[in-house]
């Protein structure tokens, strides 16, 4: 089994493109975060506040594993954080081949203005705290990775072309 798994910091994309290439691909396409917010009825955010973060990683760690077991391929769009758990580095060898949507800091600013979904971005300095969790981040998605895309840098339908023909090799 060969899933194709999306990571990247929130606002990369990885929503719009697993969308555009499971449409391509013929394979249906499962948001994790989606699965855990529709089991608890209750926001990303909501379930952070009213549980914490280390509840909501174990949420994303179940619903992993679940993943695992099926056996259907699938385009799966994974959480911002997931990949940045100790215990999901062996699940996530075990999914599939994993695509990094790397944004620059400019192009996730921009697409994350306005944005009230990631409490971890909430607070005075937003910009810093992209910057820091960037830092944080981009090494552990770049450890992963069996593709790379830089996005927000070419149109939209280039980045799935690309995507797809570094998928075929």
């Amino acid at each position: 089994m060969n899933h194709i798994v999306i990571i990247g910091f929130m606002g990369s994309g990885k929503t719009r493109v697993g969308k555009q290439l499971a449409k391509d691909l013929g394979l249906p396409f499962i948001d994790l975060e989606k699965i855990i917010t529709k089991k608890m009825n209750l926001s990303a955010r909501e379930i952070f506040e009213r549980f914490g973060e280390p509840y909501y990683r174990a949420l994303e760690t179940l619903a992993l594993k679940q993943l695992i077991q099926d056996k259907n391929r699938k385009v799966i769009s994974l959480g911002a954080g997931l990949p940045l758990q100790e215990q999901n580095e062996k699940y996530l060898k075990q999914l599939g081949t994993i695509i990094y949507l790397k944004g620059s800091f400019a192009t996730l600013k921009k697409r994350l203005e306005g944005s009230r979904k990631d409490p971890l971005l909430d607070g005075e300095d937003r910009d810093e705290k992209i910057k820091k969790l960037l830092k944080q981040r981009d090494p552990v998605y770049d450890k992963f990775a069996d593709i790379k895309v830089v996005t927000g840098e070419k149109p939209f339908e280039e980045l799935i072309k690309e995507i797809e023909e570094k998928i075929a090799t």
